[in-house]
């Protein structure tokens, strides 16, 4: 089932799948907190430690994720509180 219009809690220091299927577009907005934001090819939680920054308000707009990544067949996006506090995401996706 899509995130449709679901908020998505992000506890600090883990990274947190705002997707819960493979998609190839979404919508989302930062709510609370900034956030690092990565993309991946499966559910493999991300290794790395930081990605692009989002702060509260923004995000993008019904967008292809490749607008994210130049990661080929990525189709999972995370997101990871910037520091110590957590924060929440709107998530929209077919």
């Amino acid at each position: 089932m899509a995130q449709n219009q679901q908020t998505i809690e992000c506890p600090v220091g883990i990274w947190t799948q705002l997707t819960n299927a493979d998609v190839t577009a979404l919508t989302f907005q930062v709510l609370r907190g900034a956030v690092f934001i990565r993309c991946t090819t499966d559910t493999t939680v991300p290794t790395e430690q930081e990605g692009i920054i989002y702060q509260p308000t923004q995000g993008m707009l019904t967008d292809d994720i490749t607008a994210l990544t130049y990661l080929t067949a990525a189709d999972r996006v995370w997101a990871k509180p910037v520091g110590g506090t957590a924060s929440a995401v709107y998530v929209d996706h077919a």
